[in-house]
């Protein structure tokens, strides 16, 4: 597997070539931008490694702490943290269950404290609406993440197949010469 230098350096020379993708493909400098910075996100601190200690980890900082239960149950490099989509989609579920609960403790909290009186169900149709209402930037933004998370499981998937193909051909036993 590549280390995470290695990773980091495949995330920033790819970066220019998403955004000039993401431009070329939907003509909006914005969404361009969007998804070019979750390529960037997705390769620097949301991706794959982030079910082992890692650099992707150590960069949530004081936050690092909420990954750990995601470490717990996910074994490294399966389908289900390195894979594409379902890694990258449990990983924006795991860390939106997380911001759920913040909100809701804040919500909470404000409405104790007389200072607000939101509803869950405001809260539900303004999230709901928004989501819509700005479908195509959430859509960039997704796509982003996940390219970025994928750049890094295809440079670990192709490290390990050279390494056990070129392994294979080490081992292999080797024919005599004949001598003309």
């Amino acid at each position: 597997m590549p280390s995470g230098r290695t990773h980091d350096r495949i995330t920033w020379f790819c970066l220019p070539c998403v955004g000039v993708i993401s431009f070329a493909l939907t003509q909006h400098l914005g969404l361009a931008t969007i998804s070019a910075a979750g390529f960037l996100f997705g390769g620097l601190m949301f991706g794959p490694d982030l079910d082992v200690r890692s650099r992707q980890t150590n960069r949530w900082g004081h936050l690092g702490w909420i990954w750990r239960p995601y470490r717990g149950w996910l074994r490294h490099r399966s389908w289900l943290s390195h894979g594409p989509l379902a890694g990258t989609l449990g990983r924006l579920l795991y860390l939106g269950v997380w911001i759920l609960i913040v909100t809701l403790v804040g919500i909470e909290i404000a409405n104790q404290s007389g200072q607000a009186a939101i509803t869950w169900g405001d809260l539900g149709d303004a999230l709901g609406h928004n989501l819509w209402k700005h479908r195509g930037v959430w859509l960039a933004l997704v796509l982003g993440i996940e390219t970025g998370a994928m750049s890094h499981s295809l440079s670990d998937w192709t490290v390990s197949w050279w390494k056990r193909t070129h392994r294979r051909a080490k081992s292999a036993p080797r024919r005599p010469r004949s001598r003309r």
